[in-house]
């Protein structure tokens, strides 16, 4: 039975697309027989230790600082790598101390790369350019150590490895996985939502979920629809955005852009729902609209495309990989390229892809088979 330790910045109940692919993986390697053990950030209400779905969660409060856990999550790490086979960390902070123990407790370490910002921090993050700089040093200096494998999320990831000199014999692709038994198209209504959320039908709504700041691109949304419904009156938006403190910067601007554009009414602002209600929302879009400047996956993207819906995704990074179905490409960060292509959506003028899945299974047990790769080198 294998021992694998992960160390997270963030996992369950934390929501996001690193904590999607996280769970999923620890609980679905749980299922086949490993011992897997998590280190996290602790966050309100929220115990410091459990055991959920078979995997052993222990929870280092941290004042909500990353940085901060880094160096306090150091002791529970140490005890608990001395019975793991392996180490398992992912970008950002949770890397150093995980190398740390990895190099001093002699255990192999397995580092998932989701995206790569080196040397792109100012073009695609909403923090201050100092910050920016300092998240630059601090993501070229993490790249610098020994790991045995790097797991990219995706091929556009392994080619920005690739791009900062890591050798290609040390990247591995492994999808991440979408659940579609979660996504599924037919235990969703597309009218039952819209109805609630008041949008007529002769209403053509696009939806958008993620963080309301510049790298999610929804400033280039709230532009492009403004520029829309010059020409298409009937159009309306859902996002769904986070207002949290960490975000609220973000949060603010995007509430004074849709001011300013005389957007109020057309503008359907909600905070994240619970996830197990999130398909019915994305199901009542006509069009879901991930106009990202940056994606490592595209969770956004690739389960909008698992329940059938017509998406326009911007055509950078990984996101021409990850989708199918009904789909139209915009250039990012440019809100005409996006408005023309919302425009073809409220036409039905979309290019079709044939089926893409990436399937939980399949990323579960390459990972099995990548751990007993690593595992059994000398």
């Amino acid at each position: 039975m294998r021992n694998i330790l992960f160390c997270l910045d963030f996992y369950y109940p934390h929501i996001g697309g690193g904590e999607v692919l996280f769970t999923n993986l620890a609980e679905g390697l749980a299922k086949h027989g490993c011992k897997v053990t998590v280190v996290t950030q602790k966050f309100k209400n929220t115990p410091s230790r459990e055991i959920h779905n078979g995997v052993e969660i222990h929870r280092v409060k941290s004042f909500g600082s990353r940085y901060i856990f880094a160096i306090l999550c150091l002791p529970i790490l140490w005890k608990l790598a001395g019975k793991a086979d392996l180490i398992h960390a992912t970008t950002f902070a949770s890397t150093l101390p995980a190398w740390l123990v990895a190099k001093l407790r002699r255990r192999k370490l397995v580092l998932t790369v989701h995206e790569v910002w080196v040397g792109i921090w100012d073009q695609v993050s909403d923090a201050s350019p100092i910050a920016n700089f300092i998240n630059d040093k601090i993501e070229r200096f993490i790249y610098r150590f020994n790991y045995q494998n790097y797991v990219a999320v995706s091929n556009a990831t392994a080619k920005a490895l690739a791009r900062i000199n890591i050798p290609i014999d040390k990247i591995t692709v492994i999808h991440n996985g979408v659940d579609y038994q979660f996504w599924d198209p037919n235990k969703v209504n597309h009218q039952e939502k819209r109805n609630e959320l008041g949008i007529g039908d002769n209403e053509f709504l696009f939806v958008f979920s993620g963080r309301p700041g510049f790298s999610k691109g929804l400033p280039d949304l709230i532009k492009a629809l403004s520029f829309v419904r010059e020409t298409q009156p009937n159009v309306r938006l859902l996002a769904i955005v986070s207002n949290a403190k960490a975000v609220q910067k973000g949060y603010q601007k995007v509430i004074k852009l849709i001011q300013k554009l005389n957007l109020d009414d057309y503008v359907i602002l909600l905070e994240p729902v619970p996830r197990k209600q999130l398909p019915s929302y994305i199901a009542a879009a006509d069009t879901v609209v991930v106009p990202s400047l940056s994606e490592g996956f595209g969770f956004a993207a690739a389960e909008a495309c698992a329940l059938n819906r017509p998406v326009i995704v911007t055509d950078n990074a990984s996101l021409p990989e990850v989708v199918s179905g009904k789909v139209l490409f915009a250039k990012p960060s440019n809100h005409k390229s996006l408005a023309l292509a919302m425009i073809k959506a409220v036409n039905d003028q979309f290019e079709h892809i044939p089926k893409r899945q990436f399937l939980l299974q399949d990323n579960i047990k390459k990972h099995l088979d990548h751990y007993d790769e690593i595992l059994d080198e000398p």
